[in-house]
């Protein structure tokens, strides 16, 4: 898998570089500098983005576990305040670890598809 994902960037890195080649060779001696930054700016962003990936999902990862320390929390309070007598509080038992979940579960999708798309931004 990982001789593959190489030999891909290869080939798009050989073809970019054959176009800019070709670019170059019909604008003339002035674009130098420009070929040169095209060609340095394409490869950073080729080696930055794996990072900015794993960046990305490093805090989707970060924001879900703190999220779903906040419902366990909230749970936790919610058992202390039945168990002590407040039996009104029985339904938000019951209905706010479901709830609380399902809301880390939805944020956390939501944040994980975003990563790649925010991987591209400088």
């Amino acid at each position: 898998m990982t001789k593959k994902l190489v030999l891909i960037a290869c080939v798009i890195m050989a073809s970019y570089l054959i176009s800019a080649t070709v670019s170059h060779a019909t604008d003339g001696p002035v674009k130098k500098a420009t070929f040169g930054q095209k060609v340095k700016n394409f490869v950073q962003k080729l080696f930055s983005y794996p990072a900015n990936v794993i960046q990305g999902s490093v805090g989707v990862v970060a924001n879900t576990a703190s999220r779903g320390t906040e419902v366990v929390t909230k749970e936790v309070k919610v058992v202390s305040q039945v168990v002590t007598g407040d039996v009104d509080k029985t339904k938000e038992m019951i209905v706010e670890p479901l709830t609380g979940t399902a809301e880390t579960v939805v944020k956390a999708v939501e944040d994980t598809s975003k990563v790649p798309v925010e991987a591209t931004k400088e």
